[in-house]
């Protein structure tokens, strides 16, 4: 009988097996994540594991497909609505769901310690980023076009944001228990609009 999944539908074996492989590669890396471990904590033999996926390799391989999907359809559309600092915080909370809720959150965390190691991870790591930064472009551009912020030079301004806001998801995934993470994204944002509409505050037209 299948298992019902995070979104509401049916999972397979197979997609059950991926949960598994992320979750224990979170907790103690992907390398010394074994296939025997994942049987294991399957309740299945370790022969069982290649009817679903070839090798390990294979499996890894599907485990980066699926979360990148998952990442896709997960995407939501950020509300303008407010003022510039209530839409970044928005946006920020947005991305903050995102990389901190499982399974994706066992996810980012696997990309962060292997794109360095493997190409897959190095891959996925620079599509989030440039995902990251459209994302900011657009909001950014809104908030610019609609005189709720008042920026000279975007380029600069989306560089700035985003190299932050990345910085802020990358330390809430290593420092799960970081206490001033809030205060200061809270600040970061404060002060970034304030950089950019000095004492003007207009609201949504």
């Amino acid at each position: 009988m299948n298992e019902i999944s995070d979104n509401g539908g049916p999972q397979d074996a197979g997609e059950r097996l991926l949960l598994i492989t992320l979750e224990l590669a979170s907790k103690q890396g992907l390398d010394n994540t074994s296939l025997s471990d994942i049987a294991a904590r399957a309740g299945i033999r370790k022969a069982s594991l290649y009817y679903h996926f070839p090798s390990r390799e294979k499996l890894i391989e599907r485990m980066f497909a699926y979360c990148t999907g998952l990442a896709s359809i997960q995407e939501a559309t950020i509300s303008f609505k407010g003022t510039a600092q209530e839409v970044l915080s928005r946006a920020m909370e947005h991305w903050h769901r995102l990389y901190t809720t499982a399974p994706l959150s066992y996810f980012y965390r696997i990309v962060e310690e292997q794109k360095l190691i493997l190409p897959i991870a190095a891959t996925t790591s620079e599509m989030f980023a440039h995902m990251l930064r459209g994302q900011s472009e657009v909001l950014l551009e809104t908030l610019n076009e609609t005189g709720r912020l008042d920026i000279e030079e975007l380029d600069l301004a989306v560089t700035m944001f985003t190299n932050t806001v990345q910085a802020f998801l990358t330390r809430s995934m290593v420092r799960k228990d970081d206490e001033d993470i809030e205060w200061e994204e809270e600040r970061f944002i404060r002060r970034f609009c304030s950089l950019y509409t000095g004492d003007h505050k207009v609201t949504a037209r």
